[in-house]
């Protein structure tokens, strides 16, 4: 017993528990963040052309109207066309085809992957 020195009564000691240790957490299997051999890279141009291939059919099918006017136009030619489609195709690029970004304090969403399934 422990006497208080202002009120001078006493009160009980505290008498340390002995407390148990908290149990280990569960082991998670962490995935490798390396692809192997290169399939990462592969795997990704696999996925921007097949989203491409898709914009691009996005593209003609919503703008089909205004795509059979420029075609018929007299002065289309293979350069102009060729810029039309670049330019077309430049759209797709505004997608991301990876997890994150640059932004660590934000997770991103794979879209292409999203709109490819």
């Amino acid at each position: 017993m422990a006497v208080d020195t202002e009120t001078s009564q006493t009160r009980p000691s505290r008498v340390p528990v002995a407390r148990e240790p908290s149990p280990p957490p569960p082991s998670a299997a962490i995935p490798s963040f390396i692809p192997e051999n290169g399939a990462g890279s592969t795997n990704e141009q696999e996925m921007k052309d097949k989203f491409r291939k898709f914009w691009m059919s996005a593209v003609a099918d919503g703008f089909k109207d205004d795509l059979e006017e420029i075609r018929k136009e007299p002065d289309l030619t293979t350069t102009k066309l060729s810029l039309l489609i670049d330019s077309l195709a430049s759209g797709a690029e505004v997608f991301s085809s990876s997890g994150t970004s640059g932004d660590s304090s934000a997770q991103r969403i794979n879209e292409m992957e999203m709109v490819l399934g």
